[in-house]
């Protein structure tokens, strides 16, 4: 177990998997950086990235005090010449941001908004059937495909709330008046009340009407494209 905040400082990284990292002078410890996620097309060419980064010593900081259920510790690490590595993969298009530890995510947040903008690596593919960015609804699309070309696979969606729907234990933004079309996003309460931070959640949220916004998850099919959310930094509000 790690105490968070947690540091190993000067230490060689084994990039045994790229996300199942070591440190022969932290024995019996393994790690993976936390907020991100790999995905499969582009594993070759973040692994290669990791190994470059790890010719030099590093900074390990612990963010979470328990082990997942492979035992590996979510963690920061830093090399003195480019500092988060998780920034750098992000900035490269070789990793999606994941949020889940509740730490500040905005340079993150920044490094990949710069990747998907100059679609690289990753965010580069624009064919409907394998991209992980679209918009919410076709009057968005141009050439880029939609929330309802990515059904059945995770995706970063970009679009502009237009109505929204609340209900006792769940509210629902909608992007479109052809709902078999245009993305729902469902947020449960405990979501909700994250978002609103003590406040009345209706009025909180009533004030994103028109607001363009970032979310991510698994689009599924539910008589059209729909996300559940599942962490709240999964949403985000463009200010």
């Amino acid at each position: 177990m790690s105490e968070p905040g947690q540091v190993w400082r000067n230490v060689f990284l084994g990039i045994d998997a790229i996300d199942g990292l070591t440190a022969s002078q932290v024995p019996n410890k393994l790690f993976r950086l936390a907020d991100i996620a790999f995905v499969p097309d582009y594993e070759g060419a973040a692994r290669e990235r990791l190994l470059e980064l790890s010719a030099q010593k590093v900074t390990v900081k612990a963010l979470s005090d328990q082990p997942d259920f492979l035992g590996r510790t979510s963690v920061r690490i830093d090399s003195e010449n480019v500092g988060d590595w998780r920034a750098v993969l992000l900035k490269d298009g070789l990793a999606m941001l994941l949020p889940e530890t509740g730490q500040n995510v905005d340079d993150l947040i920044r490094a990949e908004d710069g990747a998907i903008k100059g679609r690289t690596g990753m965010w580069s593919a624009r064919d409907p059937d394998t991209a992980y960015y679209g918009v919410a609804d076709r009057e968005d699309s141009e050439a880029t495909p939609t929330a309802r070309d990515a059904i059945g696979r995770f995706a970063v969606i970009d679009g502009e709330i237009r109505s929204i729907e609340h209900q006792e234990w769940r509210s629902y933004l909608n992007f479109g008046a052809h709902w078999r079309e245009d993305l729902t996003i469902a947020l449960d309460a405990t979501i909700r009340d994250a978002f609103a931070q003590d406040e009345d959640f209706q009025s909180t949220m009533n004030d994103w009407i028109g607001q363009k916004v970032r979310v991510r998850g698994m689009v599924e099919s539910r008589g059209g494209p729909y996300i559940a959310v599942q962490e709240p930094l999964w949403l985000c509000l463009s200010r």
